[in-house]
């Protein structure tokens, strides 16, 4: 947010970011991002356009409706660097905090046997997160590790992973589909999403089992109601979903139709009292990020989904 505003780097905000396209609040009831308590403010900045719907409906909360931050960076990688993509961008499966993979390794080593090389292998970074079979996996030589500890700056390297891959390779709907579809990726959801369950007491770190954020990011194929099942089951067969379908998910899930340029959104964000008078631009970097991303969004602009997508989307 700082570097596409132009404003220092060192600056604090007053409102919540959204981290992600977030499967916890998908039909269900948002226990988390209406809750003040989840930043400490009233104001958050969302761009899913359902879960903005659903955070400014609350007396709580109140939403900016925006662009998702990570296509700022994107944007500004695609237009300084080049690239011809070949070979995979592979996501390992992983747990969480909350959720646990079972030890099947059957569809994941299929998945990496088939998938075009050179393959770039996306790692988890956490403890937590570490899918506990995955060093059961028969990884083929010369394959690229990536791990993106350093949070200045994943979003540039998951910007580059994504920009030299042809091929997307994801376990199980999130985010990161609707990034790769924005890039006309060919998505490969791999994934079986019954393999996933939530975690006993047991398998928790200690400490964490009664927290009450940790409680609301459960997830996991046998704490789904029927609405998520569906949902995601759909979506987990990506690639056969029509493609104006999938531009049109993509637009709504990446707030595609809010985009705004550097200046326009902070101007607004001024005008919310989202920013501070004392915040001031210093830099204008991302200005022709703003317009590669501007003549991207094009496509997505104006589609009409299907009555099957309609239905889908409207049970988020």
């Amino acid at each position: 947010m700082s570097r596409y505003l132009g404003l220092s780097l060192d600056t604090s905000f007053s409102f919540g970011i959204l981290p992600g396209v977030c499967r916890e609040a998908m039909c269900r009831r948002d226990w988390i991002y209406t809750d003040p308590e989840c930043y400490n403010t009233k104001k958050t900045y969302s761009w899913s356009r359902k879960h903005h719907e659903k955070i400014d409906k609350t007396r709580f909360m109140e939403s900016y409706y925006g662009t998702a931050p990570f296509l700022w960076d994107l944007a500004k990688i695609a237009t300084e660097e080049i690239y011809e993509p070949k070979g995979s961008l592979f996501y390992i499966p992983r747990d969480d905090q909350v959720t646990i993979r079972c030890d099947d390794i059957t569809n994941v080593q299929d998945a990496i046997d088939w998938a075009p090389r050179p393959i770039r292998f996306l790692l988890p970074w956490r403890k937590c997160d570490i899918w506990k079979d995955w060093s059961k996996l028969r990884l083929p030589e010369g394959s690229e590790f990536v791990q993106m500890i350093d949070r200045e700056t994943r979003q540039f390297t998951l910007s580059r992973l994504l920009l030299q891959s042809e091929h997307v390779y994801i376990p199980w709907p999130g985010t990161d589909v609707y990034y790769a579809e924005f890039l006309n990726k060919q998505v490969h959801m791999y994934d079986k999403l019954e393999y996933y369950r939530t975690k006993d007491k047991a398998e928790m770190e200690e400490g964490t089992y009664n927290l009450k954020l940790l409680n609301y990011l459960k997830w996991g194929w046998d704490y789904l109601n029927d609405s998520q099942k569906e949902f995601f089951s759909w979506t987990n067969n990506w690639s056969q979903i029509a493609k104006d379908d999938r531009k049109f998910l993509t637009q709504k899930m990446l707030g595609l139709d809010a985009l705004k340029s550097p200046q326009q959104l902070y101007d607004d964000l001024q005008r919310r009292n989202y920013l501070t008078p004392d915040q001031i631009r210093v830099s204008d970097d991302y200005q022709t990020a703003y317009e590669w991303l501007r003549e991207k969004t094009i496509k997505f602009a104006n589609i009409k989904c299907s009555e099957m997508c309609t239905v889908m989307y409207d049970t988020i």
